[in-house]
């Protein structure tokens, strides 16, 4: 070898002793008209204009404007009701609201989103990341709801006694059911041995259907109770003001609810 090249023989003539020198290979000065294909820009057509974003179509439009105003009306009822009880003396605070509200309406209600193809924040999401996601809001939305129903346990004598009450009671007792069977469903794959991944997720869809179909109604019929009658708006405009929020109640179940009752719906066991 050589600093500037390298011997080479040739064996078919006679086995002469070539001197081939090392030379750059000539760089191509044409521009380059395509971008990288593993880059991070928008697909293209070719090497042209780059191709045009997929148009929505009127029933996807229609889920983003559904997912929208249910958003709207849970947050409205979640600030009046914590607004209601966080403006008053620390001591009078109902907290028993307070984290119901939050748990059972706000983050039971997003937890049942997490799969809606209107949801704008998991739209980007693949179907684990939704799973996941929906897994944690719905624990985190039990927890703090069970929370807000012991703290109404340890402050009166007399529990479960109205219809408000014992439909609480009732929720408390599926919700532990319903936080099992989606466990169970979170490892349908891993228990696919013993328990049919189709029926197991099936059986959770129904169980925590009928979870949340419980805690709205408790909440529907929370806002007959002394403590909303003492609380909320003066008398003159408080029997328009709960029925308003009322039919708004049903109007979140039923805009929440239709996911699970359309996958419950077309489900094959």
């Amino acid at each position: 070898m050589t600093r500037r090249g390298k011997f080479v023989v040739n064996k078919v003539s006679n086995a002469r002793i070539h001197f081939i020198r090392d030379t750059p290979a000539p760089q191509s000065t044409a521009p380059q008209q395509c971008h990288n294909v593993s880059s991070s820009t928008p697909a293209q057509v070719g090497c042209g204009r780059p191709a045009p974003p997929p148009t929505l179509t009127l029933t996807q439009k229609l889920e983003f404007v559904v997912t929208l105003v249910n958003r709207l009306l849970i947050g409205f009822v979640t600030v009046y009701l914590c607004w209601m009880s966080l403006r008053l003396d620390s001591k009078d605070i109902p907290w028993h609201a307070v984290f119901c509200t939050l748990g059972f309406l706000c983050l039971m209600s997003e937890g049942l989103m997490a799969y809606y193809r209107g949801n704008a924040c998991t739209q980007v999401c693949h179907r684990p990341e939704k799973a996941r996601l929906h897994w944690v809001l719905q624990l985190c939305g039990s927890i703090i709801g069970l929370i807000g129903i012991v703290i109404k346990m340890c402050l009166e004598e007399v529990h479960f006694h109205t219809r408000h009450g014992i439909i609480g009671l009732a929720t408390m007792v599926i919700l532990f059911i319903s936080l099992l069977s989606g466990l169970s469903s979170l490892y349908a794959a891993e228990l696919k041995g013993r328990l049919q991944p189709r029926f197991n997720k099936t059986l959770h869809n129904i169980i925590g259907l009928i979870t949340f179909t419980l805690a709205m109604l408790s909440m529907y019929y929370s806002f007959e109770t002394q403590l909303f009658n003492d609380y909320s708006l003066d008398a003159s405009t408080y029997m328009d003001f709960r029925f308003l929020l009322e039919i708004i109640t049903i109007i979140i179940f039923v805009l929440t609810a239709y996911g699970p009752m359309w996958c419950l719906f077309y489900s094959r066991l």
